[in-house]
């Protein structure tokens, strides 16, 4: 969404326009590369892969029965989606209670909604779409130089309401509160990050505060810190977002120097972290399980991952354009579904969230 410029004046919703379709479309919100987990299908439906901005044509085509949607940070529907539904009678599925009860019983999930009548143009829609969503954050080395962080957080929050300016993904930053939203269990704020939050009465007694280094890495050099923030690639919302917050923060620091960078997914990133290539990366909730519980391919990190703030969320809903179909309880055995392209970092947890759809 480079150089998509926020709609004024207009109610909560908002339409970001895909930077194409296929692999850029794919993309659109950040959440491409680092797939991680076993569930990979099941035996009552055909896994199939199919970009965001392709899967209406599928539907049209028989190809696909069932996709995804989404609506980033509960107020941004994508263009790709609104693509969908020109070009089918789109139907958003609903969630079972049973199917919503195991959901909000998975600690590996993360389960919100938004009412449906926020999303116009669908052929049909529940009152409440409950969705399996991720949280991004941007998380850094517990060792990272305290004053960096800190005076990162410090001049990104006093100038915060320019944010909304650079990109539609940052408007909910400029509320102080949505800073701490969805912030990961277990995993420890950066000391720096710790006590910007209780300086500024943000900080909550649920949250931990990570150990004071050694020794610590990064910091100012010949005056100025730098600052490398990874998202994902150069077509992404999430990176257009990031070049935001670095503007931002140049603009009106000379402290420290923010470089907005691309990357390739999840597992890059985490590299990036380990090499000291990066100060700060973003990750999402499902994914940052496996950092904190040290599980493949995150075994072998040689710093502490720590907490800085979030980013923006992303809930996913599954959709169809086959005819009466309302909920997920009516898919058919040996239905085409597409839960978001293989290969994708969301695609491990959708799986796994459909996979009770099927028990």
């Amino acid at each position: 969404m480079a150089g998509n410029q926020p709609l004024r004046g207009t109610t909560r919703r908002r339409f970001l326009t895909a930077t194409g379709t296929g692999v850029g479309a794919l993309a659109l919100a950040g959440c491409s590369g680092g797939g991680n987990g076993d569930d990979g299908g099941s035996d009552e439906y055909e896994r199939v892969s199919v970009g965001y901005g392709e899967q209406g044509s599928a539907m049209n085509e028989g190809r696909l029965d069932v996709g995804v949607g989404t609506y980033l940070n509960f107020q941004i529907a994508p263009g790709w989606l609104q693509d969908m539904m020109a070009q089918v009678d789109l139907r958003i599925l609903g969630v079972p209670d049973d199917v919503l009860e195991d959901w909000e019983g998975d600690d590996r999930l993360l389960v919100q909604s938004f009412p449906g009548e926020e999303l116009e143009n669908a052929a049909y829609i529940p009152d409440e779409v409950h969705c399996p969503t991720f949280a991004y954050n941007f998380v850094t080395r517990n060792d990272l130089d305290y004053d960096t962080v800190y005076e990162f957080m410090t001049t990104l929050y006093e100038n915060r309401d320019q944010l909304g300016e650079y990109s539609a993904v940052l408007e909910r930053l400029e509320n102080e509160e949505f800073w701490l939203e969805n912030m990961y269990d277990g995993v420890p704020f950066h000391p720096a990050a710790a006590d910007f939050y209780q300086e500024n009465g943000l900080w909550s007694d649920e949250f931990e505060r990570a150990d004071e280094p050694d020794e610590q890495v990064g910091g100012s050099q010949d005056g100025e810190a730098q600052f490398r923030m990874r998202t994902s690639g150069s077509t992404t919302s999430a990176y257009a977002a990031n070049q935001g917050m670095a503007a931002v923060v140049n603009e009106n620091t000379d402290e420290v120097f923010v470089e907005a960078q691309t990357s390739p997914g999840t597992e890059a990133n985490m590299g990036a972290l380990n090499n000291e290539e990066a100060e700060s990366v973003y990750i999402q909730n499902w994914s940052a399980q496996d950092v904190r519980d040290g599980n493949e391919p995150y075994d072998n990190l040689n710093f502490e991952m720590t907490q800085v703030m979030h980013f923006y969320d992303l809930p996913w809903f599954f959709c169809t354009a086959n005819e009466g179909w309302e909920t997920l309880a009516d898919i058919e055995s040996g239905s085409s579904i597409s839960p978001t392209p293989s290969g994708s970092g969301t695609a491990p947890a959708l799986e796994h969230a459909l996979g009770y759809v099927f028990d």
